[in-house]
């Protein structure tokens, strides 16, 4: 689904490891959140862990 995987479509099933929206909405509901708190939180969880493990998130570069 398009939450990973760039199809643009949320709720499409693509693979074993792609997130759908139906995923962050049951995480939401095991949490006590709204789908769109959810998102925050991820949000602001990804700006944390990036401003501190910023060589995660660097593009991988194509193999040559």
């Amino acid at each position: 689904m398009c939450l990973t995987c760039g199809c643009m479509d949320a709720h499409r099933e693509m693979g074993e490891s792609n997130i759908t929206f139906e995923d962050v909405e049951r995480a939401a509901k095991e949490n006590g959140n709204s789908v769109a708190r959810t998102f925050e939180i991820v949000t602001a969880t990804v700006d944390k862990d990036r401003s501190e493990h910023a060589q995660e998130y660097q593009a991988e570069r194509p193999v040559a």
